[in-house]
């Protein structure tokens, strides 16, 4: 990064929407001293960048490199596009938080649009009244409020910039429902806990643990989206909001991850309802199956991590080895992994394959059955194409062979081990 990026004083000028002209320093430093500097300031900027015809916003281009430079960005989504995906995300985080919490999603004054169609999409739970959280410690409730409630105010933030751009985007359909079914059969199929022709079933809200097992599949995701999206913003003040948002998401998937280790640690089993009848697997095995299933979606590249290692989990400092968890999914740099927005949708829509709603194939077993709504660049709405070269199977075929790699245990004997731990089900 060169001394021209650090220095705030170099720093391309914020478009006022009210006068078209760049806002003050002076002005800016007021609205954030007097906490305005929030999602009024994000719309006016987007005014800006939605009026530049390469949609590359006035307020997001570099004054220059090292030598002087424009720093290109030709080909890049614009800001307006990169927020809109991201505000797909926290309608689907948020009406699982909140579906949890209280029995019931978003509501309509947080769910319609002005740009790419104004009516939201519908949203399917997996059991009406959200999670019984009385059958399990009251703190897992209180975690599951604290983040519902944190999902809506990023919601709330990001409508509230997009609809001063003019750029607000509605809920699309979100699928709660046999998208856990899908998701689930991939991670067993791919952990051989089930053959390649089974299905299973999961429902989130069945228990506390379900659910927060559920919620796994989600946070990592989201850190990964927004680490792996902020490449694309310009403007350093959506950029702040961003690294905000991302800040969030990370204790969140942390928090997740701490009490699923715990858990673990305690020995409790999961247990499926599938085609092949009843398999009882280790929390951490379905967890790790979790994870490589996903990570059989989004490339060749390693981009995610379970909770348990195949041995004891341990870190070497200065040459020692000590036990340690795995909460922190993190390269060997101790940084946090990216996935591209194409990648990120091969997640949501639980295919590797290339497929968007402009090409009408979106998986109706997918989080998103209609697909994504990024009205500012629809091409951000597609996944990539990740899908293997060989004939082997993969998350996105039903009846195809296994998604995923690793093996949480070999077909009904999986999860059957002496630890005597607590068993839940999963349906």
């Amino acid at each position: 990064m060169t001394d021209q990026i650090k220095d705030k004083d170099t720093q391309s000028p914020i478009i006022d929407a009210s006068t078209g002209g760049p806002l003050s320093k002076s002005r800016r430093k007021f609205l954030a001293h007097s906490g305005m500097y929030t999602a009024g300031l994000v719309g006016s900027a987007l005014l800006g960048a939605c009026s530049d015809d390469n949609n590359v916003a006035l307020a997001q281009q570099d004054n220059g490199g090292a030598n002087g430079d424009t720093v290109d960005f030709s080909g890049a989504p614009s800001d307006a596009a990169v927020l809109q995906f991201a505000l797909n995300l926290e309608y689907l985080e948020a009406e699982y938080y909140l579906g949890a919490v209280t029995g019931m999603g978003l509501q309509q004054d947080d769910t319609s649009g002005m740009s790419g169609g104004m009516s939201a999409g519908t949203v399917t739970f997996p059991q009406t009244g959200g999670v019984d959280f009385s059958t399990d410690d009251s703190l897992i409730r209180r975690y599951a409020a604290e983040i519902a409630s944190d999902e809506l105010d990023h919601v709330q933030f990001l409508r509230a910039g997009l609809e001063s751009a003019g750029g607000l985007i509605a809920r699309p359909s979100i699928n709660l429902e046999s998208s856990f079914d899908f998701a689930a059969t991939a991670a067993l199929r791919g952990a051989n806990v089930i053959g390649p022709q089974a299905t299973a079933e999961f429902n989130p809200y069945a228990s506390p643990l379900s659910f927060l097992i559920g919620a796994f599949i989600f946070e990592d995701v989201g850190v990964s989206a927004y680490k792996g999206g902020a490449q694309f913003l310009r403007n350093r003040d959506f950029l702040t909001a961003a690294a905000g948002i991302l800040s969030v998401e990370g204790y969140h998937a942390g928090l997740i991850r701490t009490i699923l280790t715990a858990r673990a640690d305690d020995g409790e089993m999961v247990t499926f309802t599938t085609s092949e009848g009843q398999r009882t697997v280790p929390l951490g095995a379905v967890i790790n199956a979790i994870s490589d299933a996903r990570d059989s979606l989004d490339g060749d590249t390693d981009l995610d991590q379970g909770i348990v290692g195949t041995g004891n989990n341990s870190v070497s400092i200065y040459g020692t080895s000590y036990d340690s968890t795995n909460i922190v999914p993190a390269d060997d740099r101790g940084i946090t992994y990216s996935r591209t927005p194409g990648q990120i949708h091969n997640i949501v829509y639980l295919t590797p394959n290339a497929v968007s709603p402009m090409m009408n194939n979106v998986p109706a077993t997918s989080f998103f059955p209609e697909g994504t709504n990024i009205a500012a660049n629809e091409a951000l709405e597609a996944s990539a194409n990740n899908a293997p070269n060989d004939n082997g199977g993969n998350a996105s075929d039903e009846g195809s062979g296994e998604a995923g790699s690793g093996d949480a245990g070999s077909g009904s004997d999986a999860g059957t081990g002496s630890d005597g731990g607590t068993t839940n089900s999963a349906s």
